[in-house]
């Protein structure tokens, strides 16, 4: 039985076909594929690399604008000459040029005479980049759900409401099998993730049981919400968005399949935000989202949360509700995920949880916090000074830049130096 798939032989076999400058045709009769097959693998894993300095802006040959570097750049018709590249650094006109060349076959850049000349950034094809992108790609196409927006909230009507009247979840599916695209076990999979208005505490006898160890890959609500979200597509929009705030989210869980806290944290003052959720799933992620709008309104919450960098975590495979008001639908903030075993990729809120494990410890915590408890140690703290910050603490920053009200709606409050507490001694006042 022959593979449907592409092996990393045959993306050997395009990337040395590309650099002999063959057709895509003559490629894919090579492998034994056909040619179409071929022009979407090149499509979808060529990739953007950056040049050697250089002014790729598309207005350089008519530019007369004084560059920041120096004026000696200009001679005669005010026209760059050295090309440095530092004249686009901060230029309110600078639009960035690209090859129209991607657009035709073979859409990549490996046979260009030109290629280690261009001052524009070139578009090539890497057979072991590609096969890392299928693999990775194929492991997160089997954790997601397969369903439409649609088709989980017909289940979500149909489910929801009779739980709630107490009945139980295998007769309801037994009545409505007709209907229903998936089966009960899936069923109670999506209400244990939080993707349905129903909840485990809906389900009477899931209550009195004690919660089984899983094993295997874990529930995303979307198995795709990485694509076009990577951190390298972050690094690319900041360049393009030098002036957007940078927020690091990721979750402390105080107890394995309990309670969990959600933490964001501004990166231009090293405020942490933390909220207290009682399951780890994308559900909960989503409900703060939606008090966070409610409490700023829509201006300040654009303010505030501009990209999000957070890990893979299945409680963060929702970022479509996360950037848009749930609404009117508008997308306020742009959600990016940090590469698989890279958390260095957003170091500050890792060091950060720190302080949270001072106060409180791994496996060693309460049987239970309340929101109340979770606002003071966030406060606290907040309020802890930073020799990084000058001996500032993060919550007067906080204020300088965004004003006393936006901190109010946050919940922050500063705490007299002499009465911060960093020991599970915080919780016994």
């Amino acid at each position: 039985m022959s593979n449907k798939h592409l092996t990393y032989d045959d993306r050997l076999t395009i990337q040395a076909g590309l650099q002999q400058g063959l057709k895509i045709a003559q490629i894919a009769k090579n492998i034994g594929k056909d040619r179409s097959t071929v022009g979407r693998e090149i499509k979808a894993h060529r990739r953007l690399v950056a040049t050697s300095k250089g002014n790729n802006c598309i207005h350089h040959r008519t530019c007369t604008r004084i560059p920041n570097c120096r004026s000696c750049c200009f001679r005669g018709k005010k026209q760059c000459q050295t090309a440095c590249g530092r004249c686009q650094e901060g230029c309110p006109d600078y639009q960035e040029e690209f090859c129209t060349d991607y657009e035709k076959s073979p859409f990549v850049c490996n046979a260009c005479d030109h290629r280690l000349r261009c001052r524009l950034r070139r578009m090539l094809y890497d057979a072991k980049y590609a096969q890392q992108q299928y693999e990775q790609m194929l492991s997160e196409s089997r954790k997601g759900i397969s369903l439409t927006e649609q088709e989980l909230n017909r289940i979500n009507d149909t489910i929801t409401p009779l739980l709630k009247k107490g009945q139980s979840l295998p007769v309801i599916c037994e009545r409505y099998r007709d209907e229903l695209p998936v089966s009960d076990r899936t069923i109670y999979s999506y209400i244990d993730a939080g993707l349905l208005d129903a909840r485990n505490i809906d389900l009477r006898r899931k209550l009195r049981r004690s919660e089984r160890k899983k094993s295997g890959p874990v529930l995303r609500v979307d198995r795709k919400c990485h694509i076009g979200r990577s951190y390298e597509e972050c690094e690319e929009y900041m360049r393009q968005n030098p002036d957007v705030i940078v927020s690091q989210m990721d979750s402390v869980v105080i107890h394995k399949g309990g309670q969990t806290l959600l933490t964001i944290l501004f990166t231009n003052c090293d405020v942490q935000l933390m909220f207290l959720r009682e399951r780890n799933t994308a559900g909960s992620v989503t409900e703060i989202f939606c008090r966070l709008r409610k409490a700023l309104g829509d201006e300040k919450f654009r303010m505030l949360f501009q990209v999000i960098i957070t890990d893979r975590g299945s409680e963060f495979s929702d970022p479509e509700k996360i950037e848009a008001d749930m609404e009117t639908g508008e997308i306020q903030c742009r959600v990016f995920y940090c590469d698989p075993m890279n958390t260095n990729q957003k170091s500050n809120c890792e060091r950060n949880h720190e302080l949270i494990r001072y106060i409180i410890p791994k496996n060693h915590a309460k049987d239970e916090y309340t929101e109340e408890e979770i606002r003071e140690m966030m406060n606290h703290i907040n309020s802890y000074p930073r020799k990084k910050w000058n001996g500032q603490a993060p919550i007067d920053l906080f204020i300088k830049i965004y004003g006393q009200e936006t901190a109010n709606l946050l919940g922050l409050e500063k705490i007299p130096s002499d009465s911060i507490t960093l020991t599970p001694a915080l919780f016994k006042k």
